[in-house]
Parts: C-alpha cells; sequence; structure tokens
C-alpha cells in the first residue's frame, strides 16, 4: 500500500482447435494518456498486432477473443481482430454502458462522458454465466472487480491454467485472498476467488510482472491450504 508499482498490460494467446485472444489491452499510448493521465508507454514492437506477428499470428487468423471484462485496458486493441468472435459477459455490457460510479465510468472510457469508445458493443457475442468456448476452454463468470468480469479456464498439459483478468492482478490476490484495490462488490470478489480456486491448478494474474519471468514455475495452494500445485507459465515480454 502506498508505493508506486511498474505494472504489465497484458493479452494472452491460445493456439488449440481455435486461435484465442484473451484481452486486447489498451488501444494507443496517446488515447489513454489524453484521457487518463498516468505513466504508461508500449514501443512498437510492442503492439499487440506486432507480437503476435512474431508468434508468426495473422491478426486476421484469431477466431476469437475473450474479454475478461471491457475496462479500457483489457478490451482496447478488440478492432485489430476482425475476423473474431468478441465474447463478454452480457451483465459486464449492461454496467459498462451506464456504470454507477465516477471511478468506474472512467474505468470504462464511458462514451456518455466524453472518452474515446473502446469497444463496439453492436459486434460483441454476449453470454450469460459459465460457458464453453471450446473443448478445452471454459468461461467462468467471476463478478467482483466488475459487474461481469469473467475469467477462462484452460485445459494444458500442467493442470487447468486459469486467465482470471482483473480478479486476479497480481499473484498475493489469489495465494493469499487479498481483494484487488478497485472493485463494485467486495463480497463477490471472494466468491468468485473461492470458485476460482476451486477450478483451476493455477493462475496467470492481469497485471504482475512477475508473469513474464521466462519458464515461471509458480507454486499455488489450494483452497483449503493443503496441497501445493503448481503450473507452468511459459515465455512472456514485459
Amino acid at each position: 500500500m502506498g508505493q508506486p508499482l511498474i505494472i504489465p498490460h497484458t493479452m494472452f494467446v491460445l493456439v488449440g482447435e481455435m486461435t484465442v485472444v484473451v484481452d486486447t489491452s489498451f488501444s494507443s499510448v496517446g488515447d489513454v494518456r489524453a484521457a487518463y493521465p498516468q505513466e504508461i508507454w508500449r514501443a512498437d514492437d510492442e503492439e499487440p498486432v506486432a507480437l503476435l506477428r512474431e508468434l508468426g499470428i495473422s491478426p486476421l487468423a484469431v477466431e476469437v477473443v475473450i474479454c475478461t471484462h471491457l475496462h479500457y485496458d483489457h478490451c482496447g486493441g478488440n478492432a485489430s481482430f476482425p475476423n473474431a468472435q468478441v465474447i463478454v459477459q452480457e451483465r459486464e455490457l449492461e454496467y459498462a454502458l451506464a456504470p454507477t460510479s465516477q471511478l468506474m465510468v472512467r474505468e470504462y472510457f464511458s462514451p456518455g462522458w466524453g472518452f474515446p469508445a473502446t469497444f463496439d458493443k453492436d459486434s460483441l457475442s454476449l453470454v450469460r454465466g459459465d460457458a464453453e468456448v471450446s473443448s478445452g476452454l471454459r468461461l467462468l463468470a467471476l463478478p467482483g472487480h466488475t459487474p461481469g468480469s469473467q475469467g477462462a479456464l484452460v485445459d494444458t498439459s500442467h493442470g487447468v491454467l486459469a486467465l482470471p483478468g482483473d480478479l486476479i492482478m497480481l499473484y498475493e490476490n489469489f495465494t493469499e485472498t487479498i481483494p484487488v484495490g478497485l472493485h463494485t462488490d467486495v463480497d463477490a470478489w471472494y466468491i468468485s476467488c473461492a470458485r476460482l480456486k476451486d477450478a483451476c491448478d493455477g493462475v496467470a494474474p492481469s497485471h504482475d510482472m512477475r508473469l513474464f519471468e521466462r519458464g515461471a514455475i509458480v507454486e499455488l495452494t489450494d483452497a483449503d491450504d493443503r496441497a501445493s500445485r503448481s503450473v507452468w507459465l511459459g515465455r512472456g515480454r514485459g
């Protein structure tokens, strides 16, 4: 508390039966600085499309985009994937269009308050609650950070990896059950965190620089603190 941190804005690419992107970061440094003054930067070779091409993936080949929620830094790059089905919780869209707190108005870049639009509401595919996207890829409704937050559960050779968006910003939110500092409903956050612990073997936080330690093995504890579990988080770039 009270200490500045350098945090990453993350997106994840899943390659299996289809090519899926989970969250799309923010639209541009200029847009964010103009709307929400902060120290923020992104080099040209860190632009989402550039990173995908480095992996040999064309943005046109991305078939599904999962937005864990609709804050500006999780859906700002949606337009880079014109052929993708963009999946969002219905409750999230409802709230994003009419946030009830001034802080959330800013986090959503609510167009009604003069912010630049970060998503096209008419292009979204809406789901209600838990859902299956494809074999080995499921959605888990995780309200708390926002009313319609969701996470992706990915079957891997190391177990089920959770990509829970901002329900889990830092590892300690998960391992020590510490709520994130920004939420619409802290009680819902605790319930969602418990659901997440029951559903996964490991978690990739949304804003933790430790995620980018190459080949990191992160030891996690199960919901009852009785057993240690680990999952390989692979390679990444800060």
